[in-house]
């Protein structure tokens, strides 16, 4: 996931041409976004990235999926949920699902916080497996592990929450993370700062 998160923020800094109002409101034009600078430029998006690199994220994502179905078929006694191949291919999926959601809020979290470059990179090589690993703890056999995982995911978002709560942010982590998602898929503008 360091990788992946790489591959944003390179291009959040890398120049794209986007269709950005240059002269007067309403009458669009192809400029070069370059960040920081103007036109001012949001959180990285998907659609910011070159076409390889497009690939290059799509294919890490997929490994991801692929290890965790490997992950879960090699542990297949440890979780409630991986008895059969249906159950494995369900528990890859809530792991990947799960522990991308987590990724991508804590990504949020040291956006809105205003987290340097170096610092949002060595979170997400360090730390980047976390939200997988307590989506999957959840999912663990022994009911402790789930309380525990569980509870940890809480802290977590809860931390995040404060976190943002006490900069000078617009919005509540949440509004950011849905904002942000919107963003991500859609390549647009965000209907505020984000």
């Amino acid at each position: 996931m360091g990788t992946v998160a790489w591959g944003f923020l390179s291009a959040e800094g890398t120049a794209v041409p986007l269709s950005v109002p240059l002269l007067a409101p309403g009458k669009g034009a192809s400029a070069i976004a370059v960040c920081p600078g103007w036109p001012p430029c949001g959180p990285p998006s998907f659609f910011q990235l070159m076409p390889l690199a497009r690939l290059g994220v799509l294919t890490l994502v997929a490994l991801l999926f692929m290890a965790l179905a490997v992950l879960g078929r090699l542990t297949a006694g440890a979780s409630w949920l991986t008895g059969d191949a249906r159950g494995r291919l369900l528990w890859a999926l809530l792991v990947g699902a799960g522990g991308l959601a987590g990724w991508s809020y804590a990504a949020v979290v040291t956006f809105a916080a205003g987290f340097g470059f170096t610092t949002q990179l060595a979170l997400a090589f360090t730390a980047g497996g976390l939200p997988f690993a307590l989506v999957a703890g959840m999912l663990l056999r022994p009911w402790r592990a789930n309380v525990v995982a569980g509870g940890m995911s809480a802290g977590l978002a809860a931390a995040g929450f404060l976190m943002v709560a006490g900069h000078p942010a617009p919005q509540n982590v949440f509004t950011l993370y849905a904002e942000y998602a919107r963003y991500f898929v859609s390549g647009g503008p965000p209907a505020g700062p984000l």
